[in-house]
């Protein structure tokens, strides 16, 4: 019933130690950064990128792609963690989009890198939504405008730094870096949860 599934979850919030719960807020944290920043930090890559694999023409699907795919699956990622659990979901999602990171640092043409931006959507799909749902379920009606401010500064935070960043690391190692600097932080979330955050 509903005031069972209320009463369990409350429960469940109380058992959980305060350490097991920031170490989860810190794995869900690092995982909406790199979405967050994936949607901003290829901008100032993009001119190395199209000096190097041309396609001017199709410039805008790199980030239309992304965008897309994320926005469209929001809903999809939400019915299947309802399904299966939130951490399986998760994990899955931060999979696509290293994958996704994977294949857009070796892409060889425009259409691949728009096709692997495409992948990486679809994995923030999971990701951002999923994180809030996460801390939701970790934390009672009180204590989430503090957590809920930690993720509106990650959003702010990647909005100024992600030009930033793009441009330092195109600048001092290569565009292909600007996704492969995903995989460390992505599998550091991916870990995270995986210990922390009980399986249902």
């Amino acid at each position: 019933t509903v005031e069972g599934t209320s009463t369990q979850q409350t429960h469940e919030q109380v058992e959980m130690s305060n350490g097991r719960r920031w170490a989860v807020t810190i794995g869900v944290m690092t995982g909406m950064a790199i979405a967050a920043l994936e949607a901003t930090v290829v901008g100032t890559a993009m001119p190395t990128v199209i000096a190097s694999l041309g396609g001017i023409a199709h410039y805008s699907w790199v980030f239309s792609a992304y965008l897309v795919t994320s926005t469209v699956t929001v809903p999809v990622w939400g019915r299947l963690s309802d399904l299966y659990g939130r951490r399986r979901m998760y994990l899955i999602g931060v999979a696509t989009f290293l994958l996704g990171s994977i294949a857009s640092g070796g892409a060889g043409s425009m259409m691949q890198l728009i096709a692997a931006r495409a992948v990486q959507g679809l994995g923030a799909g999971a990701i951002i939504p999923l994180s809030m749902t996460i801390i939701g379920e970790l934390y009672t009606l009180h204590e989430r405008a503090r957590t809920q401010a930690l993720f509106s500064g990650v959003w702010g935070v990647a909005s100024i730094a992600g030009p930033l960043v793009g441009g330092y690391v195109t600048d001092a190692l290569s565009w292909r870096w600007v996704f492969y600097l995903n995989l460390p932080f992505g599998a550091l979330a991916a870990t995270v949860i995986a210990l922390a955050y009980p399986p249902r």
